[in-house]
């Protein structure tokens, strides 16, 4: 069960990758092969590319793989590294927290709207909820990030 949940974006990734694999594939074959594009394909591929993007950003937090300044903070000493480290998660932390509750705000208007999407004719609520449900990993997972660093010491 540990594993699961530790892993739970990766497979999520996995899944949504494949399926959305396969829709791409099932859109170019339609379109070039049987010259009879499907109209859903491509929103549908928009949609689960949302969601990759958001889970996908929890993995690389999980996995400590973002984009920073590393070489900067190799030249403070150990300490100040272990506080930057530390505060860069803070900084983190407090962004993924805005960009939860603005995502459930996005969420909560486009149920209160009943807004459809144009091809599949479903909420798009669903689209949307990639954002909050992403947000909520990536604080969670900075959440780990930050009680390990602060157990070990300096290295995560």
């Amino acid at each position: 069960m540990k594993q699961l949940f530790d892993n739970l974006e990766d497979y999520l990734c996995v899944c949504l990758l494949t399926v959305m694999s396969l829709v791409v594939l099932l859109q170019v074959l339609s379109r070039f092969v049987l010259n009879m594009p499907l109209r859903w394909t491509e929103e549908f591929a928009i949609f689960l590319l949302a969601w990759v993007s958001f889970l996908g950003a929890s993995v690389g937090m999980k996995r400590w793989a973002h984009i920073g300044v590393e070489a900067f903070v190799l030249l403070l000493p150990q300490k100040l590294q272990h506080l930057a480290k530390l505060l860069s998660l803070v900084f983190c932390g407090i962004f993924f927290m805005i960009m939860l509750y603005f995502g459930i705000e996005i969420v909560l208007k486009q149920l209160a709207t009943g807004q459809v999407s144009a091809a599949m004719r479903i909420p798009m609520y669903y689209a949307y909820l990639s954002v909050p449900v992403g947000a909520a990993f990536m604080l969670l997972r900075t959440t780990q990030l930050f009680i390990t660093l602060t157990r070990k010491g300096g290295q995560a």
